[in-house]
């Protein structure tokens, strides 16, 4: 593990990399404007409205970045870099220092988000305006949603399928915690939305965060075996 360094570096002089995160701040930001200009177009703002825009924010950070997270993986490989990569920083090196810039640029993307957004509310009456703890929110929503989304991407392994299975990981969970009882809280997705709900208003979430870093460990670890066992080609 000694080339791990080295690729982590390599990997950050990647145009692709930042470039894929510029595109996902935006779609956030796009799709979040929209959200924000419909409610100011609100003579009278509902009450929670910045905290509903907050979630729908973080939600959608937490996806995007899951998406990004699996091209990271699947683009290289599909065209063949990621092989030339292994033989040049060997397995392991490879796969650890390609996630470790993956969370480091999209914990970059986050916390642009998330300013941005904040800036955005001090424009408009009645919305949550700029605030460190929901810049931390977003930050770490992308990390965790990149390291998740960077993970699934390398057991599927797919451009195509991981576009739409890596989603539905996060979406799933969601839409079936109704019938889950207790058991919904140990999810992924709920987990990562608990923790960033609590952090963005300055209330601790120590349990939800040890969760999420439990299920990523967990994932990640699955992934990283894995590349280590399979073929590559």
């Amino acid at each position: 593990m000694a080339h791990v360094v080295p690729a982590f570096l390599s990997d950050l002089h990647r145009p692709s990399l930042w470039r894929g995160s510029a595109i996902g701040a935006l779609l956030v930001l796009g799709l979040l404007g929209t959200l924000v200009a419909t409610a100011s177009l609100e003579p009278q703002k509902p009450p929670g409205i910045d905290r509903v825009l907050l979630k729908a924010g973080m939600s959608l950070m937490l996806t995007v970045a899951a998406v990004l997270g699996s091209f990271s993986f699947t683009s290289d490989y599909r065209s063949g870099c990621f092989t030339r990569r292994v033989l040049l920083f060997q397995r392991g090196a490879a796969f650890a220092g390609r996630a470790a810039a993956t969370a480091l640029a999209a914990l970059v993307m986050g916390a642009a988000v998330g300013v941005l957004f904040g800036l955005s509310g001090e424009l408009l009456d009645g919305l949550r305006g700029f605030n460190f703890p929901a810049v931390l929110g977003f930050a770490g929503m992308a990390g965790m949603g990149s390291l998740w989304g960077f993970a699934v991407g390398s057991l599927i392994r797919s451009h195509l399928v991981s576009l739409f299975v890596v989603p539905l990981t996060l979406v799933v969970p969601e839409l079936l915690s109704g019938s889950l009882g207790q058991a919904k809280q140990f999810l992924f997705p709920v987990l990562a939305a608990d923790w960033a709900d609590h952090v963005a208003f300055h209330i601790p979430a120590s349990g939800s965060f040890v969760g999420v870093a439990s299920w990523l460990l967990v994932v990640t670890a699955v992934a990283f075996g894995a590349f280590l066992k399979r073929d590559l080609a």
